[in-house]
Order: structure tokens, then sequence, then C-alpha cells
């Protein structure tokens, strides 16, 4: 009766690519959901990125200190396992997988405006106290910059990028997004359960986001500060604005 209700996702094996700081545990938890890994029979199907895990093994991987491509691999290997039918974490994408399982499995990920992105990321390590300085010196440092590229870089890791220059990376990373069967944006969530349904034939119960605690806000920094911000921002804001162009 409960599965005629809230069926199960059936027929579909799905990737959830995780960013960092674009609403992604709440997203993956529902999608987890769907695939009712609570039932003996589906105990099995369901796999999570270990995060502490994955990182005790880039850094211990045997006779190659600070390996990295853990998370390629592990993605690669658990994608072929035949019980294995939903994968979601922090994994590194892999052009090779996608290649190999793009007829098996879909690859899924949610986005979010660029800025409001880097905010949330700086804020979260900056409670953590991975981040001790001010946000008006941060923005000077390499680190800032990383996130303002997130997007570009999280997609394109698998590439040596020595002589990529930035807008043709920005160009790859477009076109290896609109190969996933489904991108959502965290700001608008109701067409992501929409076109989630559409394609899976099963409604996502997404029952809140997982938001960091207060700290920086936009209206509370200086404009000289937010155009800064604006500035590192500007490959993943080309890249967002050209995914999402049609909407």
């Amino acid at each position: 009766m409960k599965d005629l209700l809230a069926p199960p996702i059936r027929n579909h094996r799905i990737f959830f690519f995780h960013i960092a700081k674009c609403g992604g545990t709440s997203i993956s938890n529902a999608i987890v959901k769907g695939y009712k890994p609570w039932r003996p029979r589906d105990t099995n199907s369901v796999v999570i990125l270990n995060e502490d895990a994955a990182r005790f093994a880039e850094r211990n991987t045997v006779g190659m200190h600070d390996y990295p491509h853990v998370r390629r691999d592990l993605l690669n290997y658990m994608m072929s396992l035949p019980n294995v039918k939903c994968i979601s974490g922090h994994f590194q994408y892999s052009s090779s997988a996608h290649d190999a399982y793009q007829d098996e499995w879909h690859f899924v990920t949610v986005l979010r405006d660029p800025v409001a992105r880097w905010l949330s990321h700086y804020r979260y390590n900056s409670l953590k106290k991975v981040i001790t300085m001010p946000i008006e010196e941060f923005i000077e440092t390499r680190q800032a910059k990383s996130f303002g590229r997130a997007f570009v870089d999280e997609i394109t890791e698998d590439l040596n990028k020595g002589d990529i220059v930035t807008d043709e990376l920005i160009n790859i990373a477009l076109a290896r997004y609109k190969r996933f069967s489904l991108v959502g944006r965290l700001d608008d969530l109701p067409s992501l359960i929409k076109k989630f349904d559409e394609k899976f034939h099963h409604k996502l119960d997404i029952k809140h986001l997982n938001r960091t605690a207060e700290g920086v806000k936009a209206d509370r920094l200086s404009d000289s500060t937010m155009r800064k911000i604006t500035e590192l921002c500007a490959p993943d804001i080309s890249l967002y604005t050209q995914l999402f162009r049609a909407d």
C-alpha cells in the first residue's frame, strides 16, 4: 500500500553529484529516500560517500601520498556494482565513467547563484574555524578565487588544466553539465521537483535545506567587497548564466 501512495524509484540508477553549499545534503537525502533503502531487499542499493573515509584514503593511498583521484576511482567502482542503484556524495566527476555508464546511470546535480554559494562557503568555513581571517582579507587569497569557480573546477578535475584558458574550461564544463539527465537550481526547487518527477516518476520530498548558521551577509558587506566577490565568481557566473539561459 505504501508503495502505491509513494512509489519508490524503479528502473533508474541515479548518481547525485554533490557540490558544496548548494543544498545538496537535503536533496541527496530526498533522492536516497526514494529508493527506500530501509527495506531488507534494498539495503545495499544506495551508496553514500563517507567523507572522512574518502579524505583518509586520499592522504594514505599506498605508494602515493595525497593521491588526487580516490573519489574518481571510487565512483567508477561503485557504478560497476550491479546491486547499486543510487550513489551520492562529493565525488570527483569522471568523464570516463560518464562515457562508460551513460546508458545505465543518470547524472544529477544542483547548482545555485554563484555569489550566494561563495558567501555560504566562506561562512561555513569561517564558523568551522577553517578560515580565520576577515572576509576583506580572505578575498585576496587563492582559496577565495577557487570558491568563485567551484562549478567549473568540480566538473573538470579529471583534466590537466595547465594549458587550458578559463573561457575554454568554462565551455568544457558547460558541455559536461549539459550531458546530465538533470541539473536543478537551488532557488527554484519546485521546478527541480517537477522535472525529477517527470524524469524518474517520483516526487521528491525535500524536508528542509541544511542551512549554514547565520554569519556574513551580502547586505552587511561594503560595495567594494561585493564587487570583488562578484569578480571572483565570474567563471561560475558565466557557466551558470549560460546553463540556465533557457529557464
